[in-house]
């Protein structure tokens, strides 16, 4: 399982979500180098992936990688882009420009567009496929070499307001693509897209390097009780203890039941130009399941903007078995450049035994720090 193979690292350093912008004019763009880049998955990413999606680093147009589908006799290959939508308005005109390549295709490769238009309340409410060929769909050929595709989009449902994407591939075949985007009419998308961000891009707050906070959290010790932490169910078993901890005199403590779960949560303004150092004690006794943690940021209209994480690995700081004493978890990250706050949720989940937790921090590094470049 996930979670134990990252069991044993002390310190994790996740990479950077981009801080670079899209040009004006520019609504989408995915250097298709990684999923969390685009907020693209396999569709088949509830049943655990396809198994036949992966980024090639050899074979690419630009950038890092590009997105392979290996085809399959009988069987749909497909990624989309489920947790990025294009925002778009009916009557406007947009062009999509993609590279693709491909080899050996002897059923369907093909990218398709999926038209949306929520009504106040609903989540997803597909009004229909958009024509991006005259026949539909646009199809690729069976045997090319990176091709730069520019199709014009218009012509949206009555109430369309995003897009969903596919790439897709039915039958045997290979099939890549990479650099894509959707783009006002009239707006050119060269390599790579993205500008590097101006300080005025960033929300949050302006933190001095003269100056760094220890830990931007209050009371990440709980040497003061719980506050100012909320408790999630209220009544459940999370409380200070006051005969172990790790430093000071008291640490958080989670007395766990089976199939229930519990979290307490603390939100914290942030500067999204630095990285973090986000890091806490662990200590178990009797321990059957896991402690996690959950980092959800949000921008500067206190709206939340998805659990942060790479590769839709959005739980972080595992503890599970018996850790013979108090360890220390930790990673090394940074958040969107919209980001004005962050909560950091402390949880245990389906679980029995005893955990405790303390010094929580999240310790705001350098502005020249680089990934990397900090050892345990």
């Amino acid at each position: 399982m996930r979670h134990l193979l990252l069991l044993s690292a002390l310190l994790t350093v996740c990479a950077a979500f981009g801080q670079q912008k899209l040009p004006e004019g520019v609504l989408y763009y995915w250097d298709c180098d990684r999923w969390a880049s685009g907020g693209w998955r396999d569709t088949a990413w509830a049943k655990g992936g396809s198994g036949r999606i992966a980024f090639d680093t050899a074979d690419k147009f630009h950038g890092v990688a590009a997105i392979r589908l290996e085809g399959a006799a009988d069987t749909e290959v497909a990624a989309y882009n489920l947790e990025a939508p294009v925002s778009v308005e009916t009557g406007g005109e947009y062009v999509l420009q993609v590279w693709t390549k491909t080899r050996g295709v002897a059923g369907v490769a093909e990218i398709r567009c999926l038209a949306h238009g929520p009504k106040p309340g609903e989540q997803y409410r597909p009004l229909g496929w958009v024509k991006l060929s005259p026949t539909g769909h646009l199809r690729l050929p069976a045997d090319q070499d990176w091709t730069r595709h520019r199709v014009t989009i218009g012509d949206l449902p009555g109430g369309t307001n995003r897009l969903f994407f596919y790439f897709r591939i039915e039958g045997e075949g290979t099939v890549w693509f990479d650099e894509f985007s959707v783009a006002q009419a009239g707006v050119e998308v060269p390599p790579g897209a993205k500008v590097p961000l101006r300080d005025e891009d960033y929300a949050g707050i302006r933190l001095d390097d003269a100056d760094l906070p220890a830990n931007l959290l209050t009371n990440g010790g709980f040497e003061e009780g719980m506050g100012p932490w909320t408790v999630v169910p209220s009544d459940y078993t999370a409380r200070v203890d006051d005969a172990v901890a790790h430093s000071g005199s008291h640490s958080l403590r989670y007395d766990a039941r089976e199939h229930t779960s519990c979290h307490i949560w603390q939100r914290v303004r942030i500067d999204p130009r630095r990285y973090y150092r986000i890091s806490l004690w662990a200590k178990t006794e009797g321990l059957v399941g896991y402690f996690f943690t959950h980092l959800l940021p949000f921008n500067r209209h206190s709206v939340p903007t998805g659990w942060h994480g790479e590769n839709h690995a959005s739980e972080h700081h595992y503890v599970t078995g018996d850790t013979g004493g108090w360890q220390e978890r930790a990673l090394i990250t940074r958040f969107r450049p919209d980001a004005d706050a962050v909560a950091i949720f402390l949880r245990v989940e389906d679980t029995i035994g005893t955990v405790w937790i303390d010094d929580v921090t999240i310790q705001p590094l350098p502005l020249d720090y680089e990934a990397g470049g900090e050892g345990r």
